[in-house]
């Protein structure tokens, strides 16, 4: 394939298709670097002068796009005036199908080359790629492939980010578009993944890079002292709701933490929660909620529903594009910094108030937290070995009349449905990857991560970080405490033995190959504890956190907590008395071991003892140490004796 780019110069028209077909065919490594420059040059020169037939065209864009999968193919196309030549061919004046591969073209050029993203704005293309995504009658496949030219556009701040940023009424068309592409991946239509994905890539980029250009137009530090959830303008409150829909509303895949369910977690990351309580965690009925559709599902219905979801797409699992790593992973870095660094309070703090179990029918929210996950119609899982298997009212709450019990439970379970949902997918999550009692750094689950392409420590972190943000909502954190610690929970074994998603937490907390999602854990269960560093050794036990708290500087075990104590506004939730600091489990000395014995018991019991002794005696196996103490002075007989 040496000469097919003279072979290509010297055919003629009616002869060229077949020269284009030749090269579609070819391996990558078959045509000279050459010859690939020479070709992508002289076939988008030909297209532009209408050398090829109108059918012939999509075909001839398809061997460019091609050629252009290696660098030396992509710089020509990325230079000023054939950008400008794909900017024609993209427009809709044109056939779908050449706009279509035009795009192809574009897409992969600037991927390959970075310096091409700014010239592609510079004739406006970015423009015409949001012209695309914010008509409504646009295909999920053109959705696609102008998401991820938008997406390669944004990466950095620029002038075209900040118009975007600054234009309401495409932010309000963006916003629409997620929730149009939801309903298509629902319908099953191609390419509604991976139009997701990438719009939802493109919103990230706007959520980090605008309020960074805000801050340093106004000359402060240009937002390099605040971390996600902190950068944040009011210009992008119209995607909120739409993303937290998103998230519940999306079908399970499998692995269950995959595009574009990843990419809606890194988005939200973004969103404050104290702001937009009412948004996050909306009131009313199942019907009227903006995040949730059906509200009122069994824990345990949820997980049966998360399992079938992904053994149905299994059945056409999806290819997730991976992003430049520098987008994303620094900011959870520094999140997870923040995180850490925020919290330092040891004085009294309100113990979890926690039954876990159905968050679909979970109590009412006026005193702690708990979390799980569930599909578009579901609620929290219920970890296999918590004793609550039903969602009884707590303590504090007996005496109240079943209509009422059941009143607050449908309003907790629709209102806190996004919190189901994400605990759900973290416990399904957990479960995949470490079923059963299986130590956290196991070869094994590294092994299968490996097989699926899945970095653990960067896919499941994310969700844990949104967890302990959605819990600055007291109400929040109170249903992720019922869930995951509740107050009948079987303390018999040890925490980190169970075969549950609480189990599975304490071992990951003690891990080593999986840093990022052990610290991400620890704060979690800190935010649940009301950070205070006594109520989490408390509530699982001083072993289970001491790693955790020796990192945020806490070198000794903290103080037992007081009887009754709150933090962070959550109400008082008692630790049981009983409860081994270390351990976390109950205290076997104290267990109560019944009603003391009478003394006509007690006298009935060492008579036992004592023609039990006497006759071991005579039988010259042992000496009666009772005889022998009465005898020695160091037993008294009572009245009856010397």
């Amino acid at each position: 394939m040496a000469g097919l780019w003279t072979r290509y110069m010297e055919s003629t028209s009616g002869t060229k298709p077949t020269i284009v077909s030749q090269i579609i065919q070819a391996s990558p490594t078959s045509i000279t670097a050459e010859d690939r420059k020479g070709l992508v040059q002289n076939l988008l020169d030909d297209i532009e002068s209408n050398s090829f037939q109108k059918q012939d065209v999509p075909k001839a864009l398809l061997a460019i796009k091609t050629l252009a999968r290696m660098p030396e193919g992509s710089t020509v196309l990325v230079k000023q005036s054939n950008l400008k030549a794909l900017y024609k061919l993209a427009s809709p004046s044109n056939p779908a199908a050449v706009s279509s591969e035009t795009l192809r073209c574009v897409a992969n050029a600037l991927l390959l080359v970075e310096s091409g993203r700014d010239g592609w704005v510079n004739i406006e293309g970015g423009q015409l790629c949001l012209q695309y995504l914010c008509d409504p009658k646009t295909n999920e496949e053109f959705c696609f492939l102008n998401a991820r030219i938008l997406f390669l556009s944004t990466v950095k701040q620029s002038a075209f980010l900040k118009g975007i940023a600054e234009d309401k009424k495409q932010l309000e068309s963006t916003a629409d578009r997620c929730e149009a592409l939801l309903d298509s991946i629902t319908a099953g239509k191609p390419f509604a993944r991976d139009a997701l994905t990438d719009v939802l890539k493109f919103i990230f980029n706007l959520f980090l890079q605008y309020p960074r250009m805000v801050d340093a137009e106004a000359g402060t530090s240009g937002g390099s002292g605040k971390v996600m959830g902190e950068q944040w303008s009011s210009r992008f409150d119209p995607f909120i709701a739409p993303l937290t829909r998103v998230l519940v509303g999306l079908p399970v895949a499998k692995p269950p933490l995959a595009a574009p369910l990843t990419h809606v977690i890194h988005a939200l990351l973004n969103i404050p929660v104290a702001p937009y309580t009412n948004i996050w965690f909306p009131s009313g009925s199942p019907s009227s909620s903006p995040t949730v559709r059906h509200s009122t599902i069994d824990m345990s219905t949820l997980k049966g529903k998360l399992k079938k979801q992904r053994s149905e797409a299994d059945k056409d699992k999806d290819k997730e594009y991976k992003p430049p790593s520098s987008s994303f992973a620094d900011p959870f870095q520094r999140a997870m910094s923040l995180l850490s660094s925020q919290r330092r309070s040891f004085g009294s703090s309100p113990r979890p108030d926690p039954p876990r179990r159905s968050m679909g029918s979970a109590p009412s929210v006026s005193a702690t937290d708990s979390p799980s996950r569930s599909s578009a119609n579901s609620q929290v899982p219920s970890p296999t070995r918590a004793r609550s298997s039903s969602p009884l009212p707590h303590s504090s709450e007996k005496g109240t009349n079943a209509s009422a019990s059941s009143s607050s439970t449908s309003s907790s379970a629709t209102k806190y449905h996004i919190v189901h949902h994400a605990c759900a997918l973290l416990d399904s999550t957990l479960e995949i990857y470490w079923p059963g009692t299986t130590e956290a750094d196991s070869p094994d689950v590294r092994a299968a991560a490996k097989r699926e392409n899945v970095v653990l420590d960067e896919v499941i972190t994310p969700l844990v970080v949104l967890l302990a943000r959605l819990g600055a909502d007291p109400g929040a954190r109170a249903e992720m405490r019922r869930w995951i610690l509740p107050e009948d929970l079987d303390r018999k074994d040890p925490l980190e033995g169970r075969g549950d998603v609480l189990g599975r937490c304490m071992r990951l907390m003690s891990c080593v190959y999986f840093p990022r999602l052990k610290d991400a854990i620890g704060e979690w269960f800190y935010m649940l504890a009301g950070e205070d560093g006594s109520t989490l050794s408390a509530l699982i036990g001083y072993g289970n956190a001491a790693g955790f708290l020796f990192n945020k500087g806490i070198l000794s075990a903290p103080p037992p907590p007081p009887a009754s104590s709150s933090a962070s506004g959550s109400s008082s939730i008692p630790v049981p008395e009983n409860i081994n600091p270390i351990t976390g489990t109950i205290n076997r000395e104290m267990e109560d071991d019944g009603p003391e014995m009478t003394e006509e018991e007690k006298e009935r019991e060492a008579e036992k003892l004592f023609v039990l002794f006497d006759r071991l005696e005579k039988s010259g196996m042992v000496e009666n140490p009772v005889r022998k103490a009465i005898q020695e002075g160091k037993l008294s007989m009572g009245p009856f004796g010397p």
